[in-house]
């Protein structure tokens, strides 16, 4: 029996060959990683389902943008859009931000665009010998365009296609796709998209590989001696035309984001607004953002700060002498008062500004009024630099003799301790008249033959160790008339009243401790006993002592280092009385090292 040989489809087109074996491997899918379809589409693995959903876009004079559908992966979907010019014209300079912006709104309220960003992105790169690297790489987020090689480029000069990949869902409930483009054009406009359908579409995926497993990882093997040189490693690599569209707008740069955000902050700042919200500190030297409140019907007599300061007050106190001119235009009352009884005028002489003190003054303010026991405006300028303001106008008092001699002597000891800034963060120092150096390391209870003098790198202990540096203080005399010694710590022990206790027999002594926590503690021991704690360095009250003022506890507008004030006042507290006490303050410069005994420590 004679059988027909059955001819294939293609026999008649094609010449017979062997099947091919054992062909080198060039590439497999890995698996899918955390990141997976995050940021590009799963092309190899997956056919998506198509939602077609053709509609105008946008549309300008000469352009028209159109939504032909949508592409739905399993997570994530790719946005198809079709450009149609009847007039193509030159592209635009790189970089340019009036290009094409695509964005969607979804129904959570949430925003992403083809103007995202990038994100920095691990990536392999070349290593070591057997040990692969990997380097950081920028990763456009939002709405990606395809990299180079997904999308083959069409020919035609009038219709561009753009294809925008988003790495999730949209939510359910409706999404906007929102289209502008400011060069052709095509005003914002927005398309609505049933996001419950592209959802239903994921089940309709292809999915053509299963995924492949993660291996487990495997223990390192000791490697072999070749037998022969090893086979150079095979480079698979696919180029096609494609890549983002150039009439794309391109994502803002990091300077440009900042840039924006600048103007953003600066806009809204300026923003008319009829209150005194969110000034801040620096708001009340702004000309601008006063007026713009002002004019916007701020209430310039409102009470709106600490102690129920106006805005004159704050003005005078952190603003400037034109932010003053312009409260003080808007018939605000020159001496309007705070619940603590004082006016704006107190507040710029604290400030020490001259320009400020200036505009109220001539504006009429009460100068020589009492506010704080027998302190006026006037009166503490008498004993600043600032005297010549008001020495002459009506009114005018004069110190007595023996506050002038205070005042005076107070602001000699604050001038020994210098103009360069001092560092006071932590530090406790001590002052105690008239002992020497060995004297005071005797009644620390250490021996001074044992306490050379020595620079903080090379003292008996490690600096950095916080809690053994609490075991040492340092010791140092000070010249004066009387003179006498200071104990110094990078730690609070110098203010401890065990301590004073100790180095004042027959003697007074004053501890201050600088806390970096909050706030500045003193306290004086005479004769062996602890006679007074206070907080100091705050602006004072009525009932304060007057050395508070002499020593300007009050002044914000320092013309003196910070600090320097504090350590003047303790100073004189002790009964010192010195021309230079910087390198008693300052840690670093050398002194003799003492290690406390248990009773001196906590």
């Amino acid at each position: 029996m004679c059988h027909a040989r059955r001819v294939g489809f293609f026999d008649d087109l094609v010449v017979p060959e062997e099947p091919l074996s054992g062909r080198a491997v060039l590439a497999r899918p890995t698996a899918p990683g955390s990141d997976d379809a995050r940021y590009a589409p799963p092309v190899d693995r997956f056919v998506p389902a198509q939602v077609p959903q053709p509609a105008v876009a946008g549309a300008g004079p000469e352009t028209r943008v159109l939504l032909t559908g949508w592409s739905v992966w399993p997570r994530s979907v790719t946005l198809h859009l079709s450009v149609f010019r009847r007039t193509r014209r030159a592209d635009p300079p790189a970089g340019r931000q009036s290009g094409l912006r695509v964005g969607l709104l979804f129904s959570d309220g949430r925003r992403v665009t083809s103007l995202d960003g990038t994100v920095a992105r691990p990536a392999p790169a070349a290593g070591p010998p057997g040990r692969p690297g990997t380097a950081a790489t920028a990763q456009p987020t939002g709405l990606i365009p395809p990299a180079p090689g997904l999308l083959p480029a069409r020919p035609s000069p009038f219709r561009t296609d753009v294809d925008l990949y988003l790495g999730e869902l949209p939510p359910p409930g409706e999404t906007q796709l929102v289209v502008e483009w400011p060069d052709e054009g095509v005003t914002e406009t927005h398309t609505a998209v049933d996001a419950g359908v592209l959802r239903a579409a994921s089940g309709r995926v292809i999915e053509v590989w299963p995924a492949p497993e993660r291996p487990e990882p495997a223990e390192p093997a000791e490697p072999a001696e070749p037998a022969e040189p090893a086979a150079q490693p095979r480079m698979f690599m696919t180029a096609a035309a494609g890549g983002p569209p150039a009439i794309l707008a391109p994502p803002l740069t990091r300077r440009q984001l900042d840039t924006r955000r600048r103007e953003e902050e600066a806009r809204r700042r300026y923003a008319p607004r009829a209150d005194w919200r969110h000034m801040g500190r620096r708001g009340w030297g702004d000309a601008a953002l006063v007026r713009a409140r002002l004019d916007a019907g701020a209430p310039p007599g409102a009470r709106i700060g600490r102690s129920g300061a106006a805005p004159l007050h704050l003005a005078a106190e952190e603003g400037t002498e034109e932010t003053v001119r312009m409260l003080l235009s808007r018939d605000v009352a020159v001496d309007v008062r705070d619940d603590d009884g004082h006016t704006p005028l107190w507040y710029a002489v604290h400030s020490m500004d001259q320009g400020r003190i200036r505009a109220l003054t001539g504006a009429g303010a009460d100068v020589w009024t009492p506010q704080a026991g027998h302190w006026s405006p006037g009166r503490l300028l008498l004993t600043t630099p600032l005297a010549p303001l008001v020495a002459d106008l009506p009114g005018a008092v004069r110190l007595p003799a023996a506050e002038a001699a205070a005042v005076q002597a107070a602001d000699a000891l604050i001038a020994a301790f210098g103009e360069e800034p001092l560092w006071t963060e932590g530090l406790g120092i001590a002052f105690v008249r008239g002992l020497g150096e060995d004297e005071l390391i005797r009644r620390l209870g250490a021996d001074p033959a044992r306490c050379p003098r020595a620079g903080q790198d090379d003292a008996p202990f490690d600096p950095t160790d916080f809690e053994e540096s609490l075991r040492h203080v340092g010791v140092r005399s000070v010249a004066g008339s009387p003179g006498g010694c200071v104990v110094t710590q990078d730690g609070y022990l110098p203010e401890d009243e065990a301590v004073l206790r100790a180095i004042s027999a027959g003697t007074a002594a004053y501890g201050v401790y600088f806390n970096p926590t909050g706030g500045t503690f003193g306290a004086l021991a005479r004769d062996g006993e602890a006679v007074a704690r206070e907080e100091i360095g705050l602006r004072p009250h009525k009932s304060d002592p007057d050395a508070y003022w002499h020593f300007r506890f009050w002044q914000r507008g320092r013309t003196f280092p910070h600090g320097a004030d504090i350590l003047a006042y303790a100073c004189a507290a002790a009964g010192l009385s010195i021309s230079d006490g910087r390198d008693a303050a300052d840690l670093r410069t050398a002194r003799r090292w003492v290690k406390l005994p248990a009773g001196l420590r906590r």
